[in-house]
């Protein structure tokens, strides 16, 4: 029992030790488990601004992951009479599954803001007459290379002739955050693999072939109207602490965490006596 996996299985059997690992006592703001929420639920028209409570409702240790394997074949027969048949077959995974260390499902208490107003006026204007400069002029606001680029026309002639108006939606400006408003809650997966030594590129790897084969294998949650949603399970890479270098320990910690979270995982840190 002295590998860091067998050292962090032990520690999370006590649900305390599980509670600051999503929620850390240094991290008074629950940046981390906001980070978990946005893996999952984009924050596109919804910003979570506070986290209120986190329940585990269920930790599951050494958890296999199989992704199907899908075969599609044709057949066809031309002599002396015509036939063609199609098949989609799928197999369960036939490679050595993958493992999720540690499995938690979870029940996210959290308050939220409205990043987008609604839809407060619609205007429209001719562009049948207007010349392209004076185009230019009235809308200033808008790239016109950029529009004709998008609506896949030549040249502003063209322009015209496909687009004769023009539309603007004005939004208003999203109302104020109310922190007294009710909390909404969150079902959340989070998927914990330990990594016994900094080896990103290796940890990158894994994540994303684990992540992929979860998410081809488990439905994601119910409908959300804050925008996408992104995965079936936010993850959460555990490094040992002593893995980071003694030169610049919290300068290695931050690079890790960016690089991690710019593929949408979160990286966490423990130490092992």
């Amino acid at each position: 029992m002295s590998g860091f996996s067998d050292q962090l299985m032990v520690r999370y059997l006590d649900p305390t030790r599980v509670q600051q690992l999503l929620a850390p006592p240094d991290d008074p703001n629950r940046a981390r488990m906001r980070s978990l929420l946005a893996a999952v639920y984009e924050p596109s028209t919804l910003e979570v601004r506070f986290v209120d409570a986190v329940h585990v409702t269920s930790t599951t240790f050494q958890v296999p992951v199989s992704a199907p394997v899908t075969v599609r074949g044709n057949w066809e027969k031309l002599l002396p009479e015509i036939a063609q048949a199609r098949a989609v077959l799928e197999f369960p995974g036939l490679a050595p599954p993958l493992w999720v260390d540690l499995a938690l499902d979870t029940v996210v208490t959290a308050r939220v803001a409205l990043t987008d107003g609604a839809l407060e006026s619609l205007a429209s204007g001719q562009l049948s007459g207007l010349s392209q400069a004076d185009f230019v002029a009235r809308f200033a606001f808008l790239d016109l290379e950029e529009l004709m680029r998008r609506a896949e026309v030549a040249d502003y002639r063209e322009l015209q002739a496909e687009f004769p108006r023009l539309y603007r939606l004005h939004y208003a400006e999203p109302p104020a955050f109310d922190p007294n408003a009710p909390a909404r809650r969150y079902r959340l997966r989070v998927s914990v693999l330990f990594f016994p030594d900094l080896d990103l590129a290796g940890a990158l790897r894994q994540l994303v072939q684990s992540r992929q084969a979860l998410d081809d294998t488990r439905p994601r949650p119910e409908e959300y109207d804050g925008g996408a949603l992104l995965a079936a399970s936010a993850w959460l890479a555990v490094f040992p602490e002593a893995a980071l270098p003694a030169a610049d320990p919290a300068g290695a910690a931050k690079q890790t965490t960016d690089l991690l979270a710019a593929d949408g995982f979160v990286a966490a840190f423990e130490g092992i006596s």
